[in-house]
């Protein structure tokens, strides 16, 4: 079996935490809304978001895995990835927070040999609020661009990133790196978002619309964190019905620039909802069959109500990069 082959995304109730910590594949666990202490080696960091239901853990499995502790992150690798994870207080000058964040997880990455970053996930508090003259998700792009300026200039590739405001806690952030690059998928039917104009800030968000990573057996598919947005304008505010039909026609777009094969499968979705008293629309094919967490959070538009990241495997066709 492939390395790819064993690469899972799966969500488990709490009470399966005790099973969880003693399995040796595990790169990383998310909790949301768990309270009880993690006992396992695996690499673990708890988010401020409630998810629509019980406490969950979403766990991230790959090969055998060794994992360590080095300058506040806490990360694991099983020879094709890595998993790292860091929190840093975030109360005041987000964009300092960030350029940590992200200088520390880069050093640990590129010091292991996973010196290309696939996926990353950034969760804060207050995001819409204002930080010395701009609001927080403003900042914190220029404090992530800070960091990651010399990545990039030395060929590094814009991770598929989602960044959702949480009601507290601390900046976390954690990534998925690997050896080999992927390859960046764009939505024609989006602007760039490191393209974006100045109207949305002095630095634009430095990810891609999605990340394709081709090895044995498989073709994964990362997709950010994508909402109604056309162009680089957000769509009907106000409306959720209308803005889940701008969401699914977007990610059915990064499915096809992806060109996984007729055989793919949804793997796993997560879905960020602002408030508690949201009702979701129904879904299309294929993704209503798709395993959802669905989390209460502020995206990083203020007019945007709905979110929705997912990851999509299929048949490889291609060679290993």
């Amino acid at each position: 079996m492939g390395i790819f082959d064993r690469m899972h995304i799966s969500y488990y109730a709490a009470d399966r935490r005790a099973a969880l910590e003693h399995r040796c594949d595990i790169l990383g666990v998310v909790g949301y809304g768990t309270t009880t202490a993690w006992q396992g080696r695996a690499p673990y960091v708890a988010v401020a978001l409630a998810p629509a239901g019980p406490p969950v853990y979403e766990v991230i499995a790959g090969g055998r895995v060794l994992s360590a502790v080095r300058d506040g992150v806490h990360y694991a690798h099983d020879g094709e990835w890595l998993f790292a994870a860091v929190a840093v207080g975030a109360c005041e000058r987000i964009a300092v927070a960030a350029a940590e964040a992200y200088g520390r997880i880069l050093r640990i990455a590129e010091g292991e040999g996973y010196g290309y970053l696939i996926r990353a996930w950034q969760y804060f508090p207050d995001i819409h609020a204002p930080d010395e003259g701009l609001e927080r998700y403003r900042q914190f792009n220029r404090g992530r661009h800070r960091a990651l300026e010399g990545y990039l200039a030395q060929g590094g590739i814009r991770p598929a990133a989602t960044c959702i405001g949480t009601s507290g806690g601390a900046l976390t952030l954690h990534v998925l790196a690997r050896r080999t690059p992927g390859t960046a998928i764009e939505n024609p039917r989006q602007v760039c978002a490191y393209r974006y104009p100045d109207t949305y800030g002095p630095q634009p968000p430095d990810f891609v619309r999605a990340m394709k990573v081709v090895g044995d057996g498989r073709e994964w598919l990362w997709i950010s964190g994508t909402a109604a947005i056309i162009g680089h304008e957000s769509q009907a505010p106000g409306d959720l019905e209308a803005q889940a039909r701008e969401t699914f026609a977007n990610l059915d777009t990064l499915v096809a620039c992806a060109d996984l094969g007729d055989d793919r499968q949804v793997l796993a979705v997560k879905v960020y909802v602002r408030g508690h008293d949201q009702v979701l629309p129904s879904w299309p094919q294929p993704w209503k069959t798709a395993p959802v967490l669905t989390l209460r959070g502020d995206i990083c538009r203020s007019e945007l109500a709905l979110e929705i990241e997912a990851v999509v495997v299929g048949g490889a066709r291609g060679t290993r990069p």
